[in-house]
């Protein structure tokens, strides 16, 4: 009888050895899928941030040259400061060959159409295709423009929804800017996301110049970004985004992330040209991630 209770004892003291080395192992396994999420996650919202970074750049391009097309009709804008050319909706020279633009004014509303075929690529070698169409008020007052996208692709990312800006040809430093409201999706590989939230672009550098080549944009803000699966993080610039016209991406500025009160970072660089982002978890791990651009190829 003493021999049965031991062994019954023994084997009670196994079993709970292996559950509690299995749960052990469970929640390395959990912790490492929560890292790995995360990271994932950064690098996806990042990666769109480089695909907006490309809208906003078609946006604030459209608007400036909607500006000044409409000063120079009016008697506004010194044609010597911004000579005008054949089409007037490029002053920036920004806009591929392949775009088409429409514009119709009905009342008091003018909306432009800016359209590209399939695989139009533009001066970056990105492809694009789809339609934007801007809105706006012929009243000097109002300086609102709605921006639409439809279909609009850039590289095999797929954007749809509005954009609410207020575009100041000078703000108080003299560049050219549009802030306002972002609500927004985009396919990707990883399927459809959202962006809603508050945006800031501003040509910091070049908006004093004819053309886009010498341009320097910065971007602030912040945008509730929600993957395919619903997790949501609410993410902050903390740190200015700068993109310079020479470089396809991002070279600097700090994005944090946050999601029930626990924050993680993403340092875009001190300037170089690269698509390489360092991110600080909430843990304090420090990890490299790679700013993807482009869909895969299926």
């Amino acid at each position: 009888m003493k021999k049965n209770k031991f062994m019954i004892a023994m084997a009670i003291a196994t079993l709970t050895l292996f559950f509690m080395s299995c749960n052990k192992d469970e929640s390395v396994t959990e912790d490492t899928l929560v890292s790995d999420s995360t990271s994932e996650l950064v690098a996806l919202e990042a990666s769109i941030e480089s695909v907006e970074s490309v809208a906003d750049s078609y946006s604030l391009y459209a608007m400036s040259s909607l500006e000044f097309e409409s000063n120079i009709a009016t008697g506004k804008s010194s044609s010597e400061k911004f000579p005008p050319r054949k089409n007037c909706h490029d002053r920036s020279g920004f806009f591929p060959d392949c775009t088409v633009f429409e514009e119709e004014t009905l009342d008091n509303t003018v909306t432009i159409t800016v359209s590209f075929p399939e695989d139009c690529v533009d001066r970056n070698g990105d492809v694009i295709s789809g339609t934007i169409i801007i809105v706006k008020s012929t009243s000097d007052i109002d300086k609102t423009r709605t921006v639409t996208f439809t279909n609009f692709t850039i590289n095999g990312h797929v954007i749809n929804g509005t954009k609410t800006h207020e575009f100041i040809a000078a703000n108080g430093d003299g560049n050219p800017q549009i802030s306002g409201s972002v609500d927004i999706s985009v396919e990707t590989d990883e399927g459809t996301v959202t962006k809603v939230g508050t945006r800031l672009v501003v040509i910091t550098s070049g908006g004093d110049t004819d053309t886009h080549k010498d341009d320097e944009k910065t971007v602030t803000g912040s945008h509730t970004f929600t993957n395919a699966e619903g997790n949501a993080k609410v993410v902050e610039i903390t740190i200015p985004l700068v993109k310079p016209a020479a470089c396809k991406y991002i070279v600097q500025g700090v994005k944090t992330y946050t999601v029930n009160g626990e924050t993680s970072s993403l340092d875009y660089g001190d300037g170089t040209c690269d698509n390489i982002g360092t991110l600080t978890e909430v843990d304090g791990t420090v990890t490299e991630i790679e700013l993807k651009r482009k869909r895969r190829k299926h």
